[in-house]
């Protein structure tokens, strides 16, 4: 069987990132917004996963505001980040279907639709 839950924060952060380069925090409201405070990417979670697509060459970072207070280190998606991200999107929304194909009672699907 495909694993499922483990591949959500990779797209998670692979789509928050569709949009442009952000910082960690940045990822977790993103989603945190997004998804209606449903969903959260913790730290522990977010930036061993940030490190990881980053060896593969999903997301590139680089530091910025190195001469003020606060650095902070923003990632961005690589090309190959975007063709992960659109190949796990496709794959994350035939699971999800099929997930909800399981989960439903065949009593609440209007007439021919089952």
């Amino acid at each position: 069987m495909d694993p499922l839950l483990p591949s959500v924060p990779t797209l998670l952060v692979l789509r928050a990132l569709e949009d442009g380069p952000a910082h960690g925090y940045r990822i977790t409201r993103w989603v945190d917004e997004r998804s209606d405070g449903v969903l959260a990417l913790k730290q522990g979670t977010l930036y061993p996963l940030l490190h990881q697509l980053e060896k593969k060459g999903l997301v590139v970072s680089q530091w910025e505001g190195l001469g003020s207070d606060r650095p902070m280190k923003v990632y961005a998606l690589t090309d190959v980040g975007r063709q992960r991200l659109h190949q796990e999107r496709a794959a994350w929304q035939k699971k999800s279907i099929a997930v909800g194909r399981v989960l439903t009672n065949p009593a609440e699907v209007p007439h021919g639709l089952a």
